[in-house]
């Protein structure tokens, strides 16, 4: 749905807070604040002794229960505690829209009859 857009993101080296920003720019809705949803990807496939780490992240929506799910990598620390996502600066690798049911102004409750 936004995939070619998302293209000129990817590749990028920003904040999280600029990537959300990009996020809302690019699907015309608003991203709701994030705290802590980062995950590390704890798999160190070809290379255990790269210098960066793999993250996701899920940025949600205000008006719609669709998502955007985001790989990116940032330069490895020694403990997952040094982390800083608020601070640090990421590399985008990934990202993909994934789009669900129905937006949330479309809900019906149950009509009696």
């Amino acid at each position: 749905m936004h995939e070619n857009k998302f293209n000129i993101v990817e590749g990028r080296v920003m904040s999280l807070d600029e990537l959300r920003h990009e996020i809302g720019e690019i699907t015309g809705m608003q991203v709701k604040r994030f705290e802590g949803m980062e995950s590390r990807v704890v798999a160190q496939k070809p290379s255990p002794d790269q210098e960066f780490e793999t993250f996701n992240i899920r940025f949600d929506f205000e008006e719609s229960y669709d998502f955007v799910d985001v790989v990116f990598t940032t330069d490895r620390k020694s403990r997952i505690e040094d982390y800083d996502f608020k601070k640090d600066r990421v590399k985008v690798q990934l990202m993909s829209y994934k789009r669900m049911d129905a937006p949330k102004e479309n809900e019906s409750s149950k009509v009696e009859e």
